[in-house]
């Protein structure tokens, strides 16, 4: 069976939680969630659901579907991201009619994709400023134009730019040297004078919370005008 390519078509860019419960169970914490996922650039009328288990650091997958929608303005058709025509109709109302089928998604794309969904859910729940002002430091920054550079005070070799309303991996020892916790970086890399750039996928979403975190540091912090 051909295995399709996950992350061709989806990322965290677009997804939507439909449920999320928490528990603890033998010490340990579990995180259920069911998300579906869109690309309206590959597809309108094709949707992913996931089902999976987040057990600590590990992330479980129980269940992958691809959902199909169609009407009289979209008729039934091959899937658009495996071409399968073998789909198993999931409701009985006329319209809009729901089938679902397995598109043989590559598993560990699955996974790779899903800790960076995680990741962002935390980012949105949790990330605070008094979090930010324990484990992030703040080696650049110009408020005027709104670029800063900032670093894990954790893990210290872990390098981050904003720049252009994004966030970038940074590194000006080699692209070997580029780290991050968050993503699976798997965007392009950038060489600007001498210095290289990747894209975070997980970060780049909160720019502008960032950005408020770093211009809310307290008075006493240095605020750099040079690199």
């Amino acid at each position: 069976m051909l295995v399709v390519n996950f992350k061709e078509f989806f990322t965290i860019s677009s997804y939507e939680v439909m449920e999320h419960m928490s528990r603890k169970e033998n010490g340990k914490n579990i995180d259920e969630y069911e998300v579906m996922l869109y690309n309206e650039n590959v597809s309108q009328t094709e949707n992913v659901m996931i089902k999976f288990k987040k057990v600590s650091d590990e992330i479980a997958v129980e269940k992958v579907q691809t959902l199909s929608y169609f009407d009289q303005q979209s008729p039934k058709h091959p899937c658009k991201i495996c071409g399968s025509e073998v789909m198993v109709k999931e409701n009985n109302s006329e319209e809009p009619e729901v089938y679902v089928h397995d598109c043989s998604f590559n598993g560990e794309e699955i996974e790779d994709c899903l800790r960076e969904l995680v990741q962002n859910e935390l980012l949105q729940d949790r990330f605070t400023q008094e979090e930010f002002d324990r484990n992030y430091g703040v080696n650049y920054r110009d408020d005027a134009n709104q670029q800063y550079s900032f670093y894990d005070a954790q893990q210290r070799d872990t390098f981050y730019t904003i720049f252009n309303d994004s966030i970038y991996h940074t590194s000006y020892a080699g692209p070997q040297e580029l780290r991050c916790k968050f993503c699976g970086m798997d965007e392009e890399l950038l060489v600007v004078d001498g210095a290289f750039y990747q894209k975070c996928a997980v970060l780049t979403p909160h720019t502008n919370q960032i950005i408020d975190m770093i211009e809310a540091r307290k008075q006493n912090e240095p605020d750099l005008t040079k690199r």
